[in-house]
């Protein structure tokens, strides 16, 4: 996946455990407020389709609040 973002032409620079990410965004006066794994994603995005699309293994998605 790594080389796949840089041929599109954003290389991924970091890549965090979600342990790391918490305090990093605690640090910035922010909470969690949702997570979507992988898993999530596919069954909220990716149902029923009929194609190959799916989510990426190593993709979440994080949704950051104010403290």
């Amino acid at each position: 996946m790594v080389k796949m973002a840089a041929l599109s032409g954003e290389p991924m620079k970091s890549c965090f455990s979600y342990n790391e990410l918490e305090q990093m965004l605690e640090n910035a006066g922010l909470l969690i407020y949702e997570h979507l794994t992988p898993d999530n994603i596919n069954h909220l995005f990716f149902t029923n389709r009929e194609d190959y699309l799916s989510a990426f293994e190593t993709i979440h998605y994080i949704h950051a609040v104010k403290k």
